[in-house]
């Protein structure tokens, strides 16, 4: 992701890319089985950028849903804004903000504001590198569960701090990656991560195939919820 927690894959904000001023991005996915296993899972992500000439407005909605044997086991939905301010050909300034709820991290919401600086490491027609260096405050109410004792309210800090990369084979087949790592200011040992990969196939100027891994951590994640998701999707994605 896209994935949440302030995560989101910027790898088409360049500023090299002038071509337009205003573009969309739908990516979706979808997929289900029948017989003695009966599931469904959908998966939309949709992306609009206003380019000028020093700066990119991004907003990127977020929407998944999941059943297994007619039982919801996915929930979960954001919505981020970023900012990116090109301060001169290396750095630029980014601000953001997000919300986001997820059923089935007891997370009723989340909701956060940050900013920082991103440094281009690598720039040219085949590769672009990102390096990120910033933080956020959040603040995140946990659902009240029979049994656990972690449900209420808390706010936070944490240092926001990712490298992106994209890799272009060819002018249809593309790989790109972003890592983020998100160490909690008043206790280190308390920190999110996330690995994100992504392979494009164009198939023309409007339609791509795109098989995509993600792996969130939580060190210290709500009562009851595993340390790791891991996810895998095949879909396609949109450009208009």
């Amino acid at each position: 992701m896209t994935p949440v927690m302030a995560i989101v894959n910027m790898d088409g904000l360049h500023f090299s890319e002038h071509n337009k001023t205003f573009s969309a991005d739908l990516d979706f996915s979808i997929s289900g089985s029948s017989g003695n296993t009966q599931t469904e899972k959908a998966v939309l992500n949709t992306q609009f950028s206003w380019r000028a000439e020093k700066s990119i407005n991004l907003v990127i909605l977020g929407y998944k849903y999941g059943k297994s044997n007619n039982s919801r086991n996915v929930n979960r939905a954001f919505v981020h804004y970023r900012y990116i301010h090109q301060l001169n050909n290396t750095v630029d300034l980014e601000i953001f903000g997000q919300l986001e709820t997820n059923e089935f991290t007891r997370l009723s919401y989340r909701g956060l504001a940050g900013s920082g600086v991103r440094y281009t490491v690598v720039k040219s027609e085949q590769n672009n590198a990102f390096l990120g260096l910033g933080a956020f405050y959040s603040k995140e109410k946990i659902e009240v569960t029979a049994g656990l004792t972690d449900d209420g309210i808390e706010e936070f800090s944490r240092a926001n701090i990712y490298f992106l990369s994209k890799y272009n084979v060819s002018p249809s087949i593309s790989f790109s990656n972003v890592i983020y790592y998100q160490p909690r200011l008043n206790k280190l040992s308390d920190f999110r991560a996330l690995l994100e990969t992504k392979f494009d196939l164009k198939i023309n100027n409007v339609l791509t195939l795109r098989l995509s891994l993600d792996v969130e951590h939580d060190s210290e994640p709500s009562q009851g919820i595993q340390n790791t998701d891991v996810s895998y999707m095949t879909g396609l994605k949109l450009r208009f």
